[in-house]
């Protein structure tokens, strides 16, 4: 007897499978911002996908895809932009810190908005849901209080890990149009495995300084090991979550439920022992719960 969903659950599936990939990426973040005081930020980034990838590939073989094809340029395109994002993400994370490097990451749902008014008419957004966005992004900005005491350029890649981030959304999105979920995970974490080597040779065979493009291999040491695992694990759940929550929502209630990500990692903060919000921030959470619950409404 087949088992009965009921409609609530239904009806709003992409948004749970996005609160799963906010939660596995608060803690995937939580963990890399720790490991970069140990490894550069390429060697994360090939730390990130080498752990995902054999279990895409078992699965591909296991249960081949069933799909139309046709546009390998474009998943390429979405790979080799993933890999780009990844290298933001990390390099950020090393040299913006946790809180930063988030408030950043969460202003993508702004650009989606406006690169969908540009590109996909049939998704734009109402006046009043782009003024619930703005919310958000305010409220975010009252939870981490950002500073400008860090160098431009490190702000700079801030920015381009959200624009990236916007731009791969609806990227997916429009990928999973013509190749299987598993396939546009794979271009993603492929491109990102790829190119981070390179960046490894070239920067401890070549003896060039860690960088944004290049690092100098580190041997990881002991527990480091189940760090790397826990931490490949839960980006791959990044990219099955967010991949799914696309196929069943639009992709701006997507980048607006991923607000979420934020509150995740005030909660690890205070799980970790960083003490309790003060006002601004619990004003900022109120703002950010607002702006998303009221966007994401049909």
């Amino acid at each position: 007897m087949p088992v009965k969903i009921h409609p609530f659950i239904s009806k709003n599936k992409g948004i749970g499978f996005m609160l799963l990939s906010s939660l596995c990426f608060a803690l995937m973040s939580a963990m890399a911002q720790n490991m970069s005081k140990h490894f550069p930020s390429v060697e994360l980034v090939l730390f990130r996908n080498a752990v995902g990838l054999p279990f895409l590939i078992v699965s591909l073989w296991q249960k081949p895809a069933i799909q139309s094809g046709g546009k390998l340029g474009f998943l390429i395109f979405r790979g080799l932009l993933g890999a780009f994002t990844l290298y933001c993400l990390f390099y950020a994370l090393e040299h913006l810190g946790l809180s930063l490097t988030n408030t950043y990451g969460q202003a993508f749902p702004l650009f989606i908005a406006i690169f969908t008014f540009i590109w996909i008419p049939t998704e734009s957004l109402k006046s009043k849901q782009v003024l619930f966005l703005l919310m958000g992004f305010m409220g975010i900005l009252l939870i981490f209080q950002p500073s400008a005491d860090k160098h431009w350029q490190n702000h700079s890649v801030g920015l381009l890990y959200a624009i990236g981030t916007a731009l791969g959304y609806m990227a997916i999105k429009e990928a999973q149009k013509y190749y299987d979920s598993r396939w546009v995970i794979f271009s993603f974490m492929a491109a990102g495995f790829t190119a981070s080597c390179i960046s490894l040779i070239l920067g401890t065979w070549g003896n060039l300084p860690n960088s944004f493009w290049s690092g100098q291999w580190v041997n990881p040491q002991g527990t480091q090991y189940i760090e790397i695992i826990i931490m490949g694990l839960l980006a791959l759940g990044v990219q099955s979550f967010t991949t799914q929550a696309l196929r069943f929502e639009k992709t701006s209630i997507v980048g607006a439920v991923g607000n979420s990500a934020v509150l995740f990692s005030i909660l690890i903060e205070i799980i970790l022992g960083h003490g309790l919000p003060d006002l601004t921030v619990m004003i900022g959470m109120a703002l950010v719960f607002i702006g998303s619950y009221q966007i994401s409404k049909k």
